[in-house]
């Protein structure tokens, strides 16, 4: 029961950071591109940081976009 209440969790943080990406890419990332990425910053997150879970999912995905920006 535990694993598909985590389950269902995973899933809602990625497509809050999923979407998160779109906007802030201004749709110039492709869902599934966003998908991937929003994947990776969720297996990222420190969930005992209190200091970074306050900065919320808009937070998370930009500063994503930034680290791995190449401009």
């Amino acid at each position: 029961m535990i694993t598909n209440q985590q389950d269902r969790f995973n899933k809602y943080v990625e497509s809050k950071l999923e979407r998160e990406l779109i906007i802030l890419s201004k749709n110039q990332l492709t869902k599934e591109s966003a998908n991937e990425k929003a994947k990776d910053i969720a297996s990222k997150i420190d969930w005992n940081n209190s200091a970074l879970m306050h900065k919320g999912f808009t937070w998370m995905a930009k500063n994503y976009l930034l680290k791995t920006s190449t401009c």
